[in-house]
């Protein structure tokens, strides 16, 4: 029996894999995903990082990361749909919604 859809974007686990710096996510379906925190730092969705009413963001503006931006110093979640990061040079502001997250992952690949 195919697992609803749903279970695909609830986390079950959540937690940093430092020796690969990157996020580790077991999700509801079975699935688990490592998305590098390079990848998801660029993958921001707030307005400095992704831009807002057609303005660039910051990374189509410089894609480069700066020292910091890529060291993921906390994250947690966000009610019941995403999660929050909290970067080493203070940037807090994204958003991720579960969904962002599993598409993110995806593309990064199976743990």
């Amino acid at each position: 029996m195919p697992i609803p859809a749903p279970d695909r974007t609830r986390p079950l686990r959540f937690d940093y894999d430092e020796a690969k710096r990157a996020l580790l996510i077991q999700w509801g379906d079975g699935t688990t995903h490592l998305i590098p925190f390079a990848v998801l730092r660029r993958a921001c969705p707030c307005a400095v990082c992704a831009g807002e009413m057609g303005l660039p963001g910051r990374f189509s503006a410089e894609p480069e990361l700066a020292t910091g931006e890529d060291e993921l110093a906390d994250i947690g979640l966000v009610g019941a749909y995403g999660l929050n990061a909290v970067w080493a040079d203070g940037h807090s502001t994204g958003i991720y919604t579960f969904e962002r997250l599993r598409e993110l992952g995806e593309r990064a690949g199976v743990a």
